[in-house]
């Protein structure tokens, strides 16, 4: 009995992440299971149905891992969203193991996990929807794994270095590059760690890291290929998309750094950067300098930039990951110290995972009014009365949009209803395909409507997207169109198609509920006889692909 006890007691942390991430395993499975693809994850899907070395939006690997479970265990909800399951399992034993290979604790190792798992962006959406980040976050956290294996060799003895582990990092780092293009944030942190490091600052005269990096490169080559070939237009959008916005401000930055405070959750974000600066202070001991190198840098880049562009909630995950390691240090040394400071850590964690519980109860019941809220404060904002709503950011997007988690409802019965409309229209006489004007409805259509990108729907926008480099116009010229809306995204289709299609009628609405509650609306309009010959002059005259 008392080996028993002396044996849980030295693998109870180890025990205790087991049994937390069966559990939160089993949570991610039934949101995977129950609710419609978002619009993000629907455009992957309809990557992985023209698998390619590249795609416009970003890098490929979300695409070809859809395009593997599916091939595997047929098209479901669940199969899509497979792989950041199975990747969000993962990493949370990864964040485990590198936080205890840094600090030598498995207590330490334990709060950086819960910490991980308690902030609402990787415990509740990552682990869950199949965005490029699911690729990322699993093969950065092997990355920093190897690299640290890698350097933390003592000493000057090259020849007592592993080559494999530095051969290891190049090649997670290039499949971290082939899963999301910010994984270019990670070689100069990497290299600012070995130029602030005293104990490792003599491999950048060795061939080791450039090795290093040039097995990333490797990796990666298929997608500088598909580029070359493609004028590089990846790369020239990503830029252009992370690097610009038409409304630069203080605003936009608060915004920004508000979300992100929102996301990490609000206390666990205040213990980050009181870790931060603890670690600042200690920052002689070599794992700390290695975990804030790939970490603070890439915060700071993601908050500074939101002053020129509107940053989306998950971009800057790839800065949290060594982060988190720095918070599980600092838990340990906290919750040795004063009651306040052990309560402090507790409820943050609590507060976190009670926030997951909170998004869990709006996605399934829309319990919280936010449109209604949303409306109050603009409706404030424009009395000028000063004091907290002065200071509010503009919330993008219209009240009765507002609610995202509504984006994961309704597509499935629209999808079915209009399938029955087009039925309808479509006869030998006056052949019909579906048009939208953002690609997010189209790619939503495909996988519940079962359409085919190029074949029978088409996407003609005001901006360049995937569609573009898919769908030949010339195919369906003469053709009659059945364009698909919804309030999301809201134009004048008579407006903005008139040139193009000798009539356009407004031909239906469908209204979709959620626990009688509207979450979204969808208009219908009948084409006649599309012009593609003038669209596609519209089109090259604003460069546009084909």
């Amino acid at each position: 009995m008392s080996s028993f006890i002396k044996k849980y007691n030295k693998y109870k942390y180890e025990i205790y992440l087991i049994l937390v991430s069966l559990f939160a395993l089993i949570v991610h499975i039934h949101l995977a299971s129950t609710l419609n693809l978002g619009n993000d994850e629907a455009h992957y899907y309809v990557w992985s149905l023209k698998p390619s070395l590249g795609y416009l939006d970003d890098a490929p690997m979300a695409g070809w891992v859809i395009y593997l479970t599916d091939a595997i265990f047929g098209k479901s909800q669940l199969s899509v969203r497979l792989g950041s399951i199975i990747f969000s399992f993962f990493d949370g034993f990864l964040i485990y193991y590198l936080t205890y290979i840094l600090f030598k604790s498995r207590r330490a190792a334990f709060f950086s996990f819960l910490f991980y798992l308690s902030a609402v962006i990787f415990g509740m959406v990552l682990s869950v929807m199949m965005l490029p980040d699911a690729p990322l976050v699993f093969f950065t956290l092997l990355f920093f794994i190897f690299f640290y294996k890698a350097v933390e060799i003592k000493g000057t003895d090259l020849k007592s270095v592993p080559f494999i582990f530095w051969l290891l990092s190049g090649i997670f780092l290039g499949l971290a590059f082939l899963g999301k293009y910010t994984a270019a944030l990670i070689p100069p942190a990497a290299l600012l760690y070995l130029l602030l490091s005293k104990q490792n600052r003599h491999y950048l005269k060795t061939f080791y890291p450039y090795a290093a990096l040039a097995a990333a490169l490797l990796v990666f080559s298929p997608v500088i290929y598909w580029n070359a070939v493609h004028n590089f237009i990846s790369f020239r959008f990503q830029i252009s998309h992370g690097f610009s916005h038409p409304t630069p401000g203080l605003s936009l930055l608060l915004a920004g750094w508000l979300g992100q405070v929102l996301v990490i959750t609000p206390f666990i974000y205040i213990f980050l950067i009181g870790a931060f600066t603890y670690a600042i202070i200690k920052i002689k001991k070599e794992p700390l300098l290695f975990t804030l190198c790939f970490s603070l840098p890439i915060l700071l880049f993601f908050v500074l930039n939101g002053y020129s562009h509107r940053i989306l909630v998950h971009w800057p995950d790839v800065g949290y990951l060594a982060a988190f390691p720095i918070m599980g240090y600092a838990a340990e040394a906290l919750i040795a110290g004063k009651k306040i400071t052990r309560y402090y850590v507790y409820f943050a964690l609590f507060f976190g995972f009670f926030l997951s519980y909170v998004l869990y109860n709006q996605i399934y019941y829309n319990s919280i009014p936010v449109g209604k809220i949303i409306r109050y404060i603009d409706k404030e904002k424009r009395l000028k009365k000063g004091g907290v709503f002065s200071v509010i950011p503009r919330i993008p997007g219209k009240p009765s949009t507002a609610d995202i988690t509504n984006d994961l409802f309704g597509w499935k019965h629209a999808a079915k209803y209009i399938g029955i409309v087009y039925k309808g229209y479509k006869t030998a006489d006056a052949p019909l395909f579906i048009l939208t004007h953002h690609y997010a409805i189209a790619d939503e259509l495909v996988y519940y409507g079962g359409y085919k990108p190029g074949g029978n729907i088409y996407d003609i926008s005001g901006f360049l997207n995937q569609y573009d480099l898919w769908q030949n116009l010339n195919k369906i010229g003469g053709k009659n169109a059945l364009f698909i809306m919804d309030d999301k995204y809201m134009i004048n289709p008579v407006k903005t198609y008139a040139p193009y299609f000798k009539s356009i009628k407004k031909i239906g609405r469908l209204d979709i509920y959620l626990k009688f509650k509207p979450v979204r609306t969808y208009y219908l309009y009948l084409m006649k006889d599309f012009n593609a010959k003038k669209t596609i002059e519209r089109l090259k005259a604003e460069s546009r692909m084909y």
